[in-house]
């Protein structure tokens, strides 16, 4: 078989790994389609010269798979300093992750980066429906979608970003697709952000529109009439619903609460200037009762749990990472690509008041923030490879 079929054929895999963890968060039998991808992967790349060369030659990519593995290595290695150590599986997690970037970047190469971008998005309205399929429906407006479908995102904030990042790829979608249509689920998707009543990911989802808005203004006269018809939509039926009371009331407890967090991080770096160069470690949690006596272990930040783990240091390489990501908009903007700065600053955004770390076995963090950074550092190829 040509290197040619082996990389549609590990590529399909991929596509169908990234289709069904979507929808299926952590579930280890989906897991089984990385890894046949990543075996396939690998042993194109050690036995079929033109792989070996597509990969080594993409000097586009290469500084950035450079600068996640110095990240990635260095808080795998953290493990020797931790209170417990883990460093093997640390180790393998954060090949996993490359080896995710290599995937996307060959997928993008062979001219399928719509297919995976699609693969995601129709993975977010599957579990949108599934979501409000399994829902309680006598309590749809109280529990915040918790509880539903059992293989959903544990935080339902989360599951917001998870429809939050659908209504961007359809964004994407419109332009390599060339289609209007894949906007319909749109309204679909931001129901089921807001009935997760959850305000990170709903604000990170208008600053990032807005930001990428502001780069290069371009009004769109029937964009802007479609976006206020369904905001009409979106409020007319929060209020005849009853909803919007408690919706409202929602945005201002969380308000409310993002006090609190100010507390946690004030501690979080307190705690981090304790061992400040090298960090306290990969598994290094917190300690502390909040303001209003709730225990707490997590940063509520990866900044903060970035800082916490690896010191300054650690903090560093992870602001490096972000960094590139974000010089490597400059190409995408050249290339109108405002979608996928849009997608990046989305997860940089959510994660600013979200998770404890990021380097793990496939589960929400790979939806939520590695494939929008790999978007955002996978630049328009120079010429397209077949």
């Amino acid at each position: 078989m040509s290197s040619v079929n082996w990389k549609k054929i590990y590529i399909w895999f991929f596509i169908s790994f990234i289709l069904f963890s979507t929808i299926y968060c952590g579930v280890s039998r989906v897991n089984l389609l990385f890894h046949v991808a990543l075996s396939l992967f690998l042993l194109s790349f050690i036995f079929s010269p033109v792989v070996r060369e597509n990969v080594l030659s993409d000097r586009q990519y290469l500084p950035a798979m450079l600068l996640v593995a110095l990240f990635a290595i260095y808080y795998s290695l953290s493990n020797l300093w931790a209170d417990h150590s883990h460093l093997e599986s640390s180790l393998t997690h954060s090949f996993y992750l490359l080896v995710l970037m290599a995937l996307y970047r060959q997928a993008e190469l062979a001219g399928y980066k719509k297919v995976v971008i699609a693969a995601a998005w129709l993975g977010t309205i599957a579990l949108a429906i599934l979501t409000l399929i399994y829902v309680d429906k006598t309590k749809i407006f109280t529990q915040r979608l918790s509880n539903a479908f059992p293989w959903a995102p544990d935080n339902v904030i989360d599951l917001g970003g998870y429809m939050a990042l659908g209504i961007l790829f359809s964004t994407l979608l419109v332009r390599e697709m060339k289609t209007f249509w894949v906007l319909l689920p749109v309204p679909l998707l931001l129901l089921c952000l807001i009935l997760t009543q959850s305000r990170g990911p709903m604000l990170a989802l208008v600053l990032a529109g807005v930001m990428v808005y502001l780069l290069r203004p371009n009004l769109n006269l029937k964009f802007l009439l479609g976006l206020i018809l369904l905001l009409v939509v979106v409020a007319a039926t929060l209020y005849f619903s009853g909803f919007l009371d408690r919706f409202l009331q929602r945005i201002e407890s969380s308000y409310q609460q993002s006090f609190i967090r100010f507390g946690i991080w004030q501690h979080a770096f307190e705690v981090s200037l304790e061992k400040p160069f090298f960090g306290w470690g990969f598994d290094k949690e917190l300690t502390f009762i909040n303001s209003i006596n709730q225990p707490v272990t997590t940063t509520h930040s990866l900044y903060f749990s970035a800082l916490l783990k690896g010191g300054f240091v650690g903090f560093t390489l992870f602001m490096a990472m972000i960094g590139f990501s974000l010089w490597q908009c400059k190409k995408h903007l050249a290339a109108n690509h405002k979608a996928e700065i849009a997608i990046l600053l989305f997860a940089l955004i959510f994660y600013s008041t979200q998770g404890m770390f990021i380097i793990s076995n496939p589960r929400e963090y790979w939806v939520l923030f590695w494939l929008p950074l790999i978007i955002a550092l996978s630049v328009p190829p120079k010429r397209q490879e077949q």
